[in-house]
């Protein structure tokens, strides 16, 4: 009898394929697979406080610190964040809004919480559209921000990393210079801000570009929208002033790479140009819903107006070798205003990129400096250090951008990619040290780099000894700035102290196998892997420190919940004791422009769903500024992007469609208001406020020319009302009116362009009203008037874009078709 085996279950037949698949991928990725997966790692050691602090990325403390009515009573301690607040106050506040909106079946397109209404969108920084907050939409509110902030460190480690690669490096170079470009100081310390957002696609657009330059025929279409990908990204990742010093840096890199190449004798290839300038173009039309209309609000807004910037002074060079030698921004029970004493911002000076990536760039400029790649990096980096660096009296390259009109930007944000060219040039040089550490040349150069690196901490260490140093509410003696200083060359120093001791073992086993005419190379992997891991752990240990990490970034405090159910979705007034003016600073200004607490700090109000007639947005219209009542006809001066106003006076109130006002004792409560409740936060009692007759809409009172059209009528009170009014998105509003004449809407928004009115479906046109609000002209008989905010220029934008689109997917399919032609297929 024979027996029959059974057939196989189909569930094997499948786990046969799968497994047969994976060895396929791991045979061919093995080295790809593994450098992704240390890029992770590391990311997740960077970020690893937030398991044991909290998922809020950013310095709640510092924010919780700006208002009374957040203030916990169990916090005790000082801020340990002091510097770097728009983090808080900014950059997680309009994340909030962004999820939110979403989350509610609403594009984030305007912010009617802030003052009279700002655009949302269109400030660039809230970056509703970049990839990193899209993956933060899918995940619960408190954890959105750190998503979006471990997104901007993946988005920028694989991107060098791939770009990496297709220079040629192998998976471990590529991996080193992937981890330098995301944890590099002058990005990684911009992380909680939107100035990281576009600079994190610096790799992804490098190895766009390189793909796409170099693409055969028939696999074009896919690196055409991977660019077109990149350049829309990293244009929506926000921070209009980045893009401008990107752009610079990367015509270096390729300006200079193009002319290495054709003095070399090799040939240029136009059509790949053109290629790169076609991909570029779908791009710019991917993101035109955004630049568009937001070149015309930045235009009108404080943005535009923000004083130049000289860059920093050359002193702040050493902070590319030693983080910290002019101190750390965070407090300490003996600082509580931090150690930090360079000359300016602690995140605008920050770019150390380790001793070790630096001896490696150098030596690959040594040895590669007829590549042209090398080329366009070392040219890059050397422009971005001109830019950021006074070099010369009167620092005349800062000025010199100035006055190409370029003053509003700050030319030491180019830091960062400072830290991308150096980290390719350290991944070249790593490879370098791969494949060519025994040839004489090599070692050579090596040995220059770390000469020069010896010579640079030998200076940094003689200098390291100074005298008092003056901080913000307090000092440091010598003797702890000097240590201070010491401290901070502890790790470089101990950096070059083990480069020398492996090139000294490297040598030893070259010598020992000398007579044998053999050269292990796995002995070089292995000392290379080690640079890896020492750079990797310098980088973590240097950053890991400076973020700040708390359970809730925007704790619900009863004084904060006891505010929202007084004034429910009514905009909030703040009539405060305001502290004496600095020196220098006008009496306007100060009333103004000063945060006294008794609020919620402006734009930290979003995440509590409470509207505020205070703003900290750099698109603020400078006529909203000038438009308002003050003893200066031009009140704005110093383009200062915040704005909390003393409102004192009911009529003052009622002219901005305030309906609320929180009063500060001992002042009085202004007439023309009734008292509706006491809020206490932090053992102060405010007054909540009502203000009388008080709206957002309103009809204007009528004129003597008006009342004589309505002679017949016994009383000459017009009887044009607003009867109830509906929000149902943040752009749009519902007005049910009774208007039986011909009459005027004071519609109480700030007047940004894109702004429309309708009266009973019919299109009516919107004027500017007094304080740079909106009115419209209503005709007799209207019963309902909606008010929408959609900039036409937006809608310009979002048809070239929906082109783009269509033309990327016609053109991949077209070329597929050609692909799949009996024609190609013979071939």
């Amino acid at each position: 009898m024979i027996t029959v085996p059974a057939p196989d279950p189909p569930h094997r037949h499948l786990q046969v394929r799968l497994r047969t698949l994976f060895r396929t991928l791991w045979s061919l990725y093995a080295g790809d697979l593994a450098g992704i997966a240390f890029l992770v790692v590391v990311i997740g050691l960077y970020l690893s406080p937030a398991i044991k602090d909290g998922a809020g990325f950013g310095p709640a403390d510092l924010g919780r610190h700006l208002s009374l009515l957040t203030r916990l009573a169990h916090a005790a301690r000082a801020p340990r964040g002091i510097i770097n607040g728009d983090i808080v106050t900014q950059g997680t506040a309009w994340n909030t809004l962004d999820w939110e909106l979403v989350h509610h079946g609403q594009f984030p397109l305007w912010n009617d919480l802030s003052g009279t209404g700002l655009p949302q969108f269109l400030n660039f920084e809230s970056a509703p559209l970049a990839l990193p907050t899209l993956i933060g939409y899918l995940v619960p509110l408190r954890f959105a921000y750190l998503v979006t902030v471990a997104m901007k460190l993946l988005i920028a480690g694989t991107g060098t990393y791939l770009a990496s690669r297709l220079l040629g490096l192998r998976p471990l170079s590529a991996t080193f210079a992937g981890t330098t470009a995301m944890l590099s100081g002058a990005f990684a310390g911009w992380l909680g801000w939107a100035i990281s957002g576009p600079l994190a696609w610096a790799g992804w657009l490098l190895a766009a570009g390189i793909l796409l330059y170099r693409a055969e025929p028939g696999d074009r279409a896919r690196w055409y929208a991977l660019l077109a990908l990149a350049v829309a990204f990293s244009i929506y990742g926000g921070f209009p002033e980045v893009y401008v010093l990107m752009a610079g840096a990367f015509a270096l890199l390729f300006g200079f790479t193009g002319l290495a190449r054709h003095l070399s004798g090799n040939q240029i290839d136009w059509a790949g140009v053109r290629r790169l300038g076609i991909g570029l173009a779908a791009g710019l039309a991917l993101a035109m819903p955004l630049w568009l209309p937001g070149i015309q609000t930045l235009g009108s807004s404080v943005r535009d107006s923000e004083g130049a910037s000289v860059g920093l002074s050359l002193h702040a060079l050493t902070l590319l070798v030693a983080q910290g030698y002019d101190g750390l921004p965070f407090a300490t029970k003996a600082f509580p205003n931090g150690t930090f004493f360079g000359s300016s911002n602690y995140y605008e000076t920050a770019a150390y990129v380790g001793v070790i990536a630096l001896v490696l760039a150098g030596t690959a400029i040594v040895v590669w400096w007829r590549r042209p790649i090398v080329v366009g990096l070392t040219a890059s980096a050397i422009g971005a250090l001109l830019v950021t660096y006074q070099i010369g009296s009167g620092a005349p390259i800062q000025h010199l951008i100035a006055d190409l009109g370029l003053g509003s930007i700050a030319p030491q944000r180019i830091l960062a990619m400072l830290g991308f060219a150096i980290a390719l040039l350290s991944g070249l040089g790593l490879e370098l040290l791969l494949r060519h550490w025994y040839e004489p040349r090599t070692k050579i150069a090596f040995a220059i780099s770390v000469s020069i690196m010896i010579i640079i901490l030998a200076v940094l260490w003689e200098r390291s000894s100074i005298g008092a140093v003056a901080l913000p509410g307090g000092h440091l003696t010598a003797s702890q700035a000097t240590a201070l200083r010491q401290r901070s060359l502890y790790w470089p120093t101990a950096e070059v102290l083990g480069l020398l001791v492996l090139a000294a073992l490297l040598q030893l086993h070259q010598h020992t196998h000398q007579r044998s005419g053999t050269q292990n190379s796995r002995r070089v992997r292995s000392a290379m892997g080690v640079l890896l891991a020492v750079q990797a752990a310098f980088l973590i240990v240097a950053g890991v420190g400076i973020n700040s990490y708390e359970p809730t970034t925007y704790p619900v405090t009863p004084a904060v919940t006891a505010l929202k159910r007084l004034v429910g979705t009514s905009l909030v007034g703040l009539d405060s004791v305001k502290q004496p003016c600095a020196p220098g600073e006008t009496a306007t200004s100060c009333t103004l422009f000063q945060w006294d607490g008794i609020g919620l700090y402006p734009e930290m109000n979003l995440a509590y769903g409470i509207a505020e007639f205070a703003m900290y947005d750099p698109v603020i219209p400078r006529a909203f500024l000038n438009a308002y009542p003050a003893r200066h006809t031009d009140i704005y001066q110093t383009g200062a992007n915040l704005f909390s106003p003393i409102v004192n006076s009911a009529s003052l109130a009622r002219a901005y469609g305030i309906g609320y006002l929180i009063v500060q004792p001992p002042n009085p409560i202004p007439k023309g208001t009734r008292l509706v409740g006491t809020v206490t936060a932090s053992g102060l009692a405010l007054d909540v406020v009502r203000v009388l007759n008080s709206h957002r809409f309103s009809f204007a009172k009528p004129t003597a020319k008006t009342r004589a059209v309505t002679t017949q009528s016994r009383v000459h009170q017009r009887s044009d009302v607003v009867n109830t009014t509906s929000h149902p998105s943040d752009a749009r509003y519902v007005i049910d009116v009774r208007a039986p004449h011909r009459a005027q809407l004071i519609i109480r928004i700030t007047d940004a362009p894109g702004w429309h009115a309708t009266a009973n479906g019919h299109p009516i046109p919107i004027h500017r009203a007094a304080g740079d609000l909106m009115s419209a002209t209503v005709p007799a008989g209207t019963r309902v008037i909606e008010i929408t905010y959609g900039p036409a220029l937006l809608q310009v934008g979002e048809w070239f874009a929906f082109a783009s689109l269509v033309g990327l997917a016609l053109y991949g399919l077209l070329e597929t078709l050609r692909h799949r032609s009996p024609s190609n297929q013979g071939r």
